[in-house]
């Protein structure tokens, strides 16, 4: 999961952006990177505006050591991933301490990929990137070629989420809240016959608990922490059966497989120093940690036919795929927050430091957050 420049085309996609920025910022009020743990008042409505852009080139194998995207393939090829979530968040309050909301994001993907450049931009004559890209293109294999996504390709939905929360506890210096989250299969998953494809979404439902706690120790230093944990539920996906480190499997061990994917649990921490009553500036680090896969065939007669389109010989079996699906990795970023009496904003830059269990992005993110509360009555 470096960046080029994410600033500028994010400002210039939308007027809405600028606007929700110019109600934002000039209030220069504090707001928190963290997950929150206070709910709207009674009958109020917050809107959040979320965009998080995640860019990488290189990925973490299982033994933690750092590859480029493709490092398997038998000629040099330079990949760029990115994915850009601009959500919509609203949140009612239906008191002053329980509230449901609604999270729906737009997805945006593109990976570039190209072999070596020469001074002017154009692929060079390279034997082995000749010979690789007709190999993808055989009927053996019938992979799409070595280039960037495609436009119509580009943007889809997430997994819209429905989230009930409540305000547990709150006093002047600490409070408690848990929430429930159901996000829905919406997303749309990469598919198996683009060699860095990015999915929008795992296209199934999770059920996620969330319990979030504020403490403000001296009226200075605020320490959040979230702790989420989800349960996935079984859903299919498209796979070529074989093992997740390797990137040419023939195109006949393509399957529609039943996929239970691994529960999940993770932990963010993000202690900031107010330097007034309008400002902090902070730190946050995060753990996520995801049990393993389970691939399975539908049906007998579909491994049959995996293996009589591989050219005979025993069924192979999907439980190949589990292997690399543990995953597990830390990220370390800092963070700066404004808020006010109904506006409030935060920037925060993150940096996935270590990773292992399968093929973990080294990756960057950037986040912004504006929200703002409004009586719709």
């Amino acid at each position: 999961m470096g960046y080029a420049s994410p600033l500028p085309p994010l400002f210039k996609c939308s007027r809405f952006l600028a606007l929700v920025a110019l109600l934002v910022l000039p209030g220069l009020v504090r707001a928190q990177a963290g997950a929150r743990t206070d709910t709207p008042r009674a009958g109020t409505l917050r809107v959040s505006f979320e965009p998080v852009i995640t860019t990488w080139e290189r990925e973490f194998t299982d033994s933690g050591r750092e590859q480029r995207i493709g490092a398997s393939l038998p000629a040099t090829v330079f990949v760029r991933s990115e994915r850009r979530v601009t959500p919509l968040t609203l949140d009612f309050g239906i008191s002053n301490r329980i509230a449901i909301g609604v999270r729906v994001p737009l997805v945006r993907v593109n990976t570039r990929a190209t072999f070596k450049l020469d001074s002017l931009g154009a692929p060079t004559a390279d034997s082995a990137a000749q010979a690789l890209d007709s190999l993808l293109q055989d009927t053996t294999y019938a992979f799409g070629p070595i280039a960037g996504t495609s436009r119509r390709l580009r943007s889809f939905s997430g997994d819209v989420e429905l989230q009930a929360k409540c305000r547990i506890l709150e006093s002047h210096d600490y409070a408690l809240s848990g929430a429930l989250v159901v996000r829905f299969p919406t997303g749309h998953q990469d598919s198996p016959n683009r060699l860095f494809d990015l999915s929008t979404g795992d296209h199934q439902t999770d059920i996620e608990l969330q319990v979030a706690q504020e403490l403000t120790l001296f009226d200075r230093l605020w320490l959040n922490a979230l702790v989420r944990a989800g349960r996935q539920q079984s859903g299919t996906r498209a796979r070529r059966v074989g093992p997740q480190s390797v990137l040419l499997i023939p195109h006949a061990a393509l399957a529609t497989l039943d996929w239970d994917p691994g529960d999940y649990l993770a932990i963010d921490v993000a202690p900031m120093f107010r330097f007034s009553r309008a400002f902090g500036v902070g730190f946050t680090t995060g753990y996520y940690t995801q049990t393993r896969d389970r691939y399975s065939y539908r049906s007998a007669q579909d491994s049959i036919d995996v293996a009589t389109r591989l050219g005979g010989g025993p069924p192979v079996s999907a439980a190949v795929l589990d292997a690399g699906t543990a995953l597990r990795w830390a990220r370390l970023g800092v963070a700066m927050t404004y808020q006010g009496s109904d506006v409030e904003g935060s920037l925060s830059i993150e940096q996935t430091v270590t990773g292992s269990g399968g093929l973990v992005p080294v990756a960057t993110v950037f986040r912004i957050v504006m929200r703002t509360s409004r009586w719709p009555f």
